[in-house]
């Protein structure tokens, strides 16, 4: 059963920028923070960025360019990089609009080609066919987060699981998303996606007749990522 109920479960935090600019909090945890940022070029025409800790910026919607103090790029929907830590770097708008959804983990440990703004895409990246048909695009890895693009075919729908120590955030950014819930009615992914904290079951399903494109984020508590754990009933 899904539920077409248009609602957020998430708690999100939203703060001011300049005239149609925004910040959206969506998840602060001890070791990640997921913000949404909406930019309008007329009133935000650039943004200065010197993150602390390690922070993954991709795009959902315009383009921009970002400068930091030694390199440059020219990032689309779908592409991303990491923000050099300790330094500065700004970012323009190159279109009217722009929505990026940044990224922040304080509790890894990266190598120097994160401050090279590297571009990262379903491009440059190996694609991997998974069960059931789905196309996942690993933007990034490490022994206890991933950031990954997903692929779900049409009227897909996933057996419920749960990560035994990991949080899980998913983002649609090409079609309807819906979270199964064990014993309950479906949720729908709204704009500012959903979070599954640890051990909580649930399961995607796109009822669309085409295929559903994610924005995927894992974070486990543990020395190192965990396989799903199955529930054995499926959703409705």
């Amino acid at each position: 059963m899904v539920s077409q109920a248009d609602h957020n479960t998430l708690p999100v935090i939203q703060h001011p920028l300049y005239g149609e600019s925004k910040r959206i909090i969506i998840h602060q945890q001890e070791d990640v923070l997921i913000v949404h940022e909406h930019l309008n070029q007329a009133t935000t025409p650039s943004r200065l960025y010197r993150p602390a800790d390690y922070c993954f910026c991709f795009v959902i919607k315009g383009e921009v360019h970002l400068q930091s103090e030694q390199h440059s790029v020219n990032l689309k929907p779908y592409q991303a990089v990491w923000l050099p830590s300790q330094q500065s770097s700004v970012l323009t708008l190159l279109t009217p609009n722009a929505t990026l959804c940044t990224i922040r983990f304080t509790k890894i440990a990266l190598t120097g080609q994160h401050q090279t703004l590297q571009k990262v895409s379903t491009g440059t990246v190996d694609s991997k066919l998974e069960k059931k048909h789905i196309q996942v695009w690993p933007l990034w890895e490490s022994k206890t987060a991933r950031i990954c693009i997903e692929k779900y075919p049409a009227h897909y729908s996933e057996a419920l699981y749960y990560q035994k120590a990991a949080s899980h955030y998913v983002l649609p950014l090409k079609g309807s998303a819906y979270l199964a819930k064990k014993n309950a009615a479906a949720i729908p992914c709204t704009e500012f996606g959903q979070f599954i904290p640890a051990r909580e079951a649930s399961g995607i399903i796109n009822p669309d007749d085409d295929h559903l494109i994610a924005l995927t984020v894992i974070v486990s508590q543990q020395q190192k990522l965990k396989g799903r754990v199955i529930v054995l009933n499926r959703p409705s």
